[in-house]
């Protein structure tokens, strides 16, 4: 591991389509390869013939376009077993929004199934070898099933993916492993997050000022991870919660593999405590209801459009976004411009919004403390619209390098 020489095909000054090359010891390793959820969705650039591709997890800024590789190479894709079974849903939801927002899509139903038998099974705390390379696996703390990967040689690099340092109620944080090159993610570079028991507070009390008004609660979420938090959040609060979307299939999907997650159990509970919609009748329902937990997480499709549409003109009721909403999105207009596009229309919405950030990333401080105890002599920042902060912290232990896409690392 005397050179290893790296190229981005993607997602090194934005949050999204991630893609990195790397090769080292004549193996070539595709890392990640994903989409942007604009509309229509970005595509990272075009991959090169490669050995192995290593995904850390499951959200499409990440695996995205990994069906794009099926018919175009022989590669086999090495993630956990939670993260095959989770793309193999997102996937299949991707050909059904691109189909109903009118864009082409990259790839086809056939593609999805043929990538889905080339998965192989890498779970955490697990050693693998790469040629004359060890392959180590390590909890990530993002979302169930999220990895990440160690490669040791001569040297040792880490590929964080995407991390989380603090223990949620649905995961445990990751830990940093010592080596001599760093490739993190910098996605909240710059901002920390306020603590997570005071903004548990504060979500709570919203939703019942919203309730004691009159209004509804509506909480979008990301189905994978975010709804299920929520779900944990919500648990013994007393109010009058339904769920809907695909936030129940990836929930049973979750308890299915409950290896992967802090507390089955807990989970398990509190999904016992919502109603589940399942039908139109069962929105109507819901809408006589206190809280509405549903998908999608940037208000891109899903069922919150149909509830929203029922409530936009409702100033008692409100909007509670859990998470980052990417520029081009939905969730970050109805924040920017205070309108939705309804299936092709904008329209002015009157309902309250409000901003958690529930992430299940790591915030700035977090990161740097992260990277200072992994001790690595190179640092290689990617995964953000802003690295700049982070990296002038993390030059004062390492070499720290700021690539842009296309552009080519000889570490």
């Amino acid at each position: 591991m005397d050179k290893i020489k790296v190229k981005f095909l993607g997602g090194c000054e934005e949050v999204g389509r991630l893609g990195m090359v790397m090769e080292v010891d004549d193996i070539r390793l595709l890392f990640e390869y994903g989409v942007s959820p604009t509309k229509p969705p970005s595509y990272p650039a075009e991959a090169p013939p490669v050995d192995l591709v290593l995904l850390t997890h499951a959200h499409l800024d990440h695996s995205g376009m990994i069906p794009y590789l099926a018919n175009r190479q022989e590669c086999m894709v090495w993630s956990t077993k939670l993260t095959r079974e989770i793309c193999h849903i997102l996937f299949i939801d991707s050909l059904k929004v691109a189909k109903a927002e009118g864009y082409a899509y990259p790839f086809s139903k056939h593609e999805v199934k043929e990538i889905y038998s080339r998965f192989v099974s890498v779970e955490p705390s697990e050693v693998r070898d790469i040629g004359k390379l060890k392959l180590h696996v390590h909890h990530a703390g993002h979302i169930p099933g999220s990895v990440m990967f160690e490669l040791r040689g001569s040297r040792t690099l880490l590929f964080t993916g995407d991390i989380n340092t603090i223990n949620t109620r649905l995961l445990w944080g990751t830990h940093p492993v010592k080596c001599d090159l760093l490739f993190m993610e910098g996605t909240y570079a710059g901002r920390d997050h306020p603590d997570r028991r005071e903004l548990e507070k504060l979500f709570l009390d919203t939703i019942d000022e919203t309730v004691r008004k009159g209004g509804i609660a509506i909480v979008p979420a990301f189905a994978v991870a975010r709804s299920q938090e929520m779900a944990l959040i919500l648990a013994n609060s007393g109010f009058d919660v339904w769920m809907d979307g695909m936030g129940e299939k990836i929930s049973k999907l979750f308890l299915d593999y409950p290896e992967y997650i802090r507390s089955s159990e807990k989970l398990e509970k509190a999904l016992s405590q919502l109603k589940l919609v399942h039908s139109n009748h069962g929105r109507k329902l819901a809408l006589k209801g206190e809280v509405i937990l549903t998908t999608s997480g940037m208000l891109d499709g899903g069922p919150v459009l149909w509830y929203l549409e029922k409530l936009r003109k409702d100033p008692r009721s409100a909007v509670l976004l859990t998470g980052y909403q990417v520029p081009g999105t939905n969730g970050r207009q109805l924040l920017e411009k205070g309108t939705l596009d309804f299936y092709g229309v904008s329209q002015k919405v009157e309902c309250q919004v409000h901003y958690f950030d529930f992430s299940a990333h790591a915030g700035h401080k977090q990161l740097v403390d992260f990277a200072r105890k992994c001790s690595p002599e190179k640092i290689v920042l990617f995964h953000s619209d802003n690295r700049e902060p982070l990296a002038e912290d993390l030059s004062d232990f390492a070499e720290v390098y700021t690539p842009k896409d296309g552009e080519e690392l000889i570490l």
